[in-house]
């Protein structure tokens, strides 16, 4: 059985008149303590008029103090489940219940700088065409994290990636790496291919248009999907290079086992659905090998410190 919205915010008619009002929707499954970080800075947005928590898995106290913060705070709607349905599945019931102009998507482990939210808006405001825009994921020390602004994942660029072919020829432009954020720094609004999924902020009405995220991609790839979509569909993507997004990395209890195969999984579900079509069937094929492939390495590597915990995960929260 499933509790859902614990609020009903509603947003102000004068914010929903100038479009900028917004919903954050954060997918929690056993968050670390920067949960509460995350929070605290996205209520301190102007432009937000609800904060969606989709909660795939908590422990018990923190699902207290959850309710209890939900209690006092109208803005916050407390969505919960018995199960874990993914990323993609978490921001789609999310978006499903928002009533805002805008959506954000941020992660749990996000912690925002005051203005975040207004920088962003006005992004939009200057490039009409944008339909999706990311910030500067960055480390607690400032410096920038990978992913935030990157290429196409096409199987090729995978093959690259995959046997770092760039090392033999890392001038040429056919062995470009996927991540950009060991280029040139970028710190102003520029048009990127793709960004990342641990925050991006898109029009409820395009969101809708494109059908959401993929909820077959439980985990990974789900944003690099949904920006090919947005170009499909006319749109822009762009990163806000001047706007930092603290990301700490590696803050839920989770087994890495777990995430490594549905990164496979995501991928090569991916790789099918966009690529089929422009490469042979053995490519596809191919970089799907060489994916589940590097899944069994990483889980051979692993398991005999992912079981472990993995048991003592499980039994803690059997009985949680």
């Amino acid at each position: 059985m499933e509790k859902t919205d614990t609020s009903s915010a509603e947003p102000t008619p004068s914010r929903l008149r100038m479009g900028r009002s917004v919903s954050s929707i954060t997918v929690v499954y056993y968050t670390g303590p920067v949960l509460w970080a995350c929070i605290e800075s996205l209520l301190l947005q102007p432009e937000l008029v609800e904060l969606i928590l989709v909660v795939n898995g908590i422990d018990a106290a923190s699902r207290q103090r959850l309710r209890e913060l939900a209690g006092t705070e109208p803005r916050i709607r407390l969505l919960e489940s018995l199960r874990n349905i993914g990323f993609a599945a978490g921001c789609n019931r999310g978006a499903a219940v928002a009533t805002a102009d805008r959506l954000a998507f941020v992660n749990p482990d996000c912690v925002l700088a005051p203005g975040t939210f207004g920088a962003i808006l006005e992004v939009f405001d200057a490039q009409p065409r944008a339909w999706l825009i990311g910030g500067r994921l960055q480390h607690p020390d400032g410096r920038e994290q990978r992913g935030g602004r990157r290429e196409i994942l096409s199987p090729w660029r995978a093959f690259v990636e995959l046997l770092r072919l760039d090392r033999l020829f890392p001038n040429h432009p056919y062995f470009t790496r996927l991540n950009s954020h060991e280029s040139e720094p970028v710190n102003h609004p520029v048009e990127v291919p793709t960004v990342s999924g641990a925050f991006m902020m898109i029009a409820r009405a395009h969101y809708e248009q494109l059908g959401g995220m993929d909820d077959n991609m439980f985990l990974h790839s789900d944003d690099l999907d949904l920006s090919i979509r947005v170009g499909q569909h006319g749109g822009q993507v762009w990163y806000a290079g001047h706007v930092p997004i603290t990301h700490h990395l590696s803050t839920s209890d989770v087994s890495r086992i777990f995430i490594e195969w549905h990164k496979a999984r995501s991928t090569s579900y991916y790789f099918v659905k966009h690529f089929q079509n422009s490469y042979p069937r053995w490519t596809l094929s191919g970089i799907s090998i060489l994916l589940w492939a590097r899944f069994l390495m990483i889980a051979v590597i692993t398991l005999p410190t992912d079981l472990p915990r993995s048991v003592k995960r499980w039994l803690q929260r059997r009985f949680d």
